[in-house]
């Protein structure tokens, strides 16, 4: 998968959490939005582990037909896709996944906190909104500390600076089990076509016709 592939997936799943944590922030039951927000984002980060792994299965299949292709020994050599070659598993993919989602957010909370320091209400009240809103999957898990927002106190802070890489973070970390993952359905596949060959043998080792002796 791509790097936009995972990007729109942690964005789909990014915006699903904010409505479902207004909406609980709404029912003003502080306790409520700290468990099941607590559970929901639980929940999305096993949801995006197992989405990356995905990812860097299908990855890691597009990487095996790139080093096809540059074998020269291989009949498909010179014959790759460089959007191909460009989706194919690397380290590098998957950090780069991780900060085309997170950087945005990351820079719109460095902004909120330099304004406010500074003294710039005009640009700090939306960009606070902004923040606040982005990070509203998190606040669940700082409200035993804090109940308002709307002061730098640490506990806001950390939010705002650790919660962009949180989510893409867990993808990435599904993303790298891709290499373990290939390898094992290589090993179930060559390990089922063995067994095919062993049944088929046994198969027409039973339907040989066996030789009739001559009565005496």
């Amino acid at each position: 998968m791509s790097i936009s592939d995972m990007w729109r997936t942690n964005v789909a799943t990014l915006v699903l959490m904010i409505f479902v944590n207004l909406g609980l922030f709404s029912l003003q039951n502080q306790t409520a939005w700290m468990v099941l927000g607590l559970l929901l984002l639980a929940g999305s980060l096993y949801l995006a582990f197992r989405q990356g792994m995905g990812f860097g299965h299908e990855a890691c299949g597009l990487l095996q037909t790139v080093k096809k292709a540059q074998d020269p020994a291989s009949p498909t050599h010179g014959q790759i896709d460089e959007k191909v070659a460009k989706r194919a598993w690397s380290v590098g993919n998957g950090i780069r996944a991780v900060l085309s989602f997170a950087l945005p957010a990351y820079v719109i909370g460095c902004a909120y906190i330099i304004c406010t320091l500074a003294g710039f209400d005009a640009l700090a009240l939306p960009l606070r909104l902004i923040s606040w809103v982005l990070a509203a999957p998190y606040w669940p898990c700082v409200l035993p500390w804090t109940q308002t927002f709307d002061r730098l106190t640490p506990a806001v802070v950390a939010v705002l600076m650790i919660s962009p890489f949180v989510l893409p973070l867990a993808t990435f970390a599904g993303y790298m089990q891709g290499p373990r993952l290939w390898a094992k359905s290589e090993k179930a596949m060559a390990e089922g076509k063995r067994r095919a060959k062993a049944k088929s043998r046994v198969v027409r080792k039973k339907r040989t016709p066996r030789s009739q002796r001559p009565e005496i």
